[in-house]
């Protein structure tokens, strides 16, 4: 079978070109394994692409109903749900966590603030204790645990990255505000997966396994193509997997199934590392479905106009970030990026290549997910860049 007939899904008719740079990416082997792409545009569905396979091994070809995990995509996810709370008037981005959650305070974290946690500032990029399955599936345990911990650095004076510790704290914090105490994952499945039909899930996934796409690594074949492409990304290895760095303690300190630190995430595909339900790093989804949430979100369904006024610009703008080596721009625990017209997008990267960003003055969404690692993230993804820059050239000449 050609790697052209692997390509399905449908286009708007002035979008026909993303379909062709789409199928490149596999014809020229970018794409080793399966994706996903879909765009937004002025509230439409523009673009809804598939192609490849969802587990190679075993020739299953990635088709409509396919997710994947989106790993730190999962972050926009749970900041979207935050930002709802604190639209409700449930909690503001600057209250101490110690309002919600008193034991918090111990060991010097009496001061950090939910906007803190949200934007990589806590102190708080990893955990001194050795973290197991059996803790990581106990809400009360990991409570006990984060309650324990002291920052890394003094809360507020920079920022580090949150790679895992995010997903616990948010929703430790989440939990609490929340007058049903919901987790993000709870809260996602009976306020927006219900009510607006957004495939995309957090938690406990048992009903969806048989549409969860299998991950692979990456070759290094690949990998020494994509450093050719983009020399940043050897830079920003070079930090991540420092073992003296924030990045790297924190992988150190996973122990799953038994195994030492886990620095290969494909053992994601295990079932039970869902179970944790983390809106940090392990929610699943369709590129439809996390562009959907997106929409829905940047078009007022989720949010009233002030709180989408006020996320839609970051509020620690190009910040050196000292868990990841790089220059980032976030706040309410988003990361922003400039689109190829100069306007901000915000949304989250994911390891691997996943990618979701809404653009309000563009009015526009773009959602990358696959299940073939690659070795950049963000900005320095080459099958995800091909398309964005199509879609910006497009929606320009629209514009003449």
């Amino acid at each position: 079978m050609k790697k052209e007939e692997l390509i399905g899904g449908n286009v708007d008719s002035s979008y026909e070109a993303i379909r062709d740079s789409f199928r490149r990416n596999f014809t020229e082997g970018w794409e080793r394994g399966g994706a996903a792409f879909a765009v937004y545009h002025r509230g439409k569905l523009v673009v809804d692409l598939w192609g490849g396979f969802a587990d190679k091994s075993c020739n299953r070809r990635w088709n409509e109903d396919t997710i994947t995990t989106i790993f730190s995509c999962s972050k926009s996810v749970a900041a979207i749900c935050m930002a709802i709370l604190v639209d409700r008037g449930l909690c503001n981005y600057s209250d101490k966590v110690t309002k919600h959650w008193p034991e918090f305070g111990q060991n010097g974290k009496d001061e950090i603030t939910i906007q803190m946690v949200l934007s990589h500032k806590a102190g708080l990029p990893h955990f001194d204790r050795v973290l197991t399955l059996a803790d990581l599936t106990d809400g009360l345990r990991m409570a006990t645990i984060i309650e324990q911990e002291a920052p890394k650095f003094p809360p507020g004076s920079k920022t580090a990255y949150q790679a895992l510790t995010y997903g616990w704290l948010v929703d430790q914090i989440f939990c609490r505000i929340d007058p049903k105490h919901r987790t993000v994952g709870q809260f996602l499945k009976e306020e927006i997966e219900a009510k607006h039909h957004v495939d995309v899930h957090i938690g406990d996934c048992s009903a969806e396994e048989v549409r969860i796409a299998r991950l692979t690594g990456i070759t290094a074949l690949l990998a020494v193509r994509e450093f050719m492409y983009d020399r940043k990304i050897a830079t920003i290895g070079w930090h991540v997997l420092d073992p003296r760095g924030y990045f790297a303690k924190g992988l150190d300190n996973m122990r799953l199934f038994g195994k030492g630190p886990v620095k290969d995430f494909t053992l994601y595909n295990n079932p039970d590392t869902r179970i944790a339900g983390q809106p940090g790093v392990n929610g699943v989804g369709s590129a439809r479905g996390l562009a959907l949430l997106h929409q829905l979100t940047m078009d007022g369904t989720l949010l009233s106009k002030e709180m989408i006024q006020k996320i839609s610009e970051p509020l620690f703008p190009n910040e050196f970030d000292h868990s990841i080596g790089e220059i980032l721009s976030k706040g309410y625990g988003f990361m922003y990026t400039r689109s190829p017209t100069g306007s901000w997008q915000i949304g989250h990267m994911g390891v691997g290549g996943q990618i979701v960003r809404f653009d309000p003055e563009n009015d526009i969404v773009l959602c990358y997910l696959t299940n073939a690692f690659k070795a950049g993230s963000s900005e320095h993804v080459f099958t995800y860049n091909r398309l964005q820059k199509k879609v910006y050239d497009i929606i320009r000449n629209k514009k003449m």
